[in-house]
């Protein structure tokens, strides 16, 4: 994947995938929080597994990202996932901000308390 010049940075690039998809509207996104970085972008979320920050970073020598997790309940205890491909970044996201065990009825009582 080559970024030059007049293509997008890859923090654009980043965003572009995950417009693609509706899974990234479920990890509560704070827009005012995203900054561009050389290499990616970060960002605050409020899941139901994780609050806090997601840096997404391309590695250009394996052609992956690395996603970086920091809660903001413990910032130490921060994940770090290695050699994430393209496809497969937005479900290693979800799978660490997001989904959860009973995740269906998570959202439904969620959804009822908003309906309040």
């Amino acid at each position: 994947m080559e970024i030059t010049g007049n293509k997008p940075s890859m923090a654009r690039y980043i965003w572009r995938i995950f417009q693609h998809s509706v899974i990234p509207l479920s990890w509560g996104i704070c827009f005012a929080s995203v900054r561009t970085l050389s290499n990616g972008t970060e960002f605050h979320v409020q899941g139901f597994k994780l609050t806090g920050y997601v840096r997404v970073e391309y590695d250009e020598g394996s052609d992956t990202f690395t996603v970086t997790l920091t809660p903001d309940d413990n910032p130490k205890n921060r994940i770090t996932i290695k050699n994430v491909y393209l496809d497969n970044l937005i479900s290693v996201i979800d799978e660490n901000v997001e989904y959860c065990e009973g995740y269906e009825t998570r959202v439904r009582q969620w959804l009822r308390k908003q309906a309040v």
